[in-house]
């Protein structure tokens, strides 16, 4: 599987992530929405940017788990699911936070 770089931005910050192409409109979707939770998160809040991202991580988590339970007994979600959060974990290893 190939992987290029891929540059999204957070908070006004760049970060490659390297990705497999195909992939790529995905991880910006995914930059993009991250992006608007944690603006919400810190202009509503006041709260720096490390504050405001583990608030949004924990507001995220808290819908992701919820999802999780109304659709516990459809198997092709729950894989579906559990391939995202494989997915998420992974990129998240590959980013650097600044704390």
């Amino acid at each position: 599987m190939s992987k290029e770089t891929t540059t999204v931005k957070i908070l006004g910050a760049s970060y490659k992530i390297a990705c497999p192409p195909e992939e790529s409109e995905e991880l910006k979707k995914a930059a993009n929405f991250l992006d608007e939770r944690l603006s919400e998160v810190k202009e509503a809040s006041g709260l720096d940017e490390k504050r405001a991202a583990i608030i949004t991580a924990l507001n995220i988590s808290n819908e992701y788990l919820k999802n999780l339970s109304d659709v516990g007994k459809d198997k092709s979600v729950n894989e579906g699911l559990e391939n995202l959060t494989l997915e998420v974990q992974k990129q998240l290893k590959s980013l650097s936070f600044k704390a």
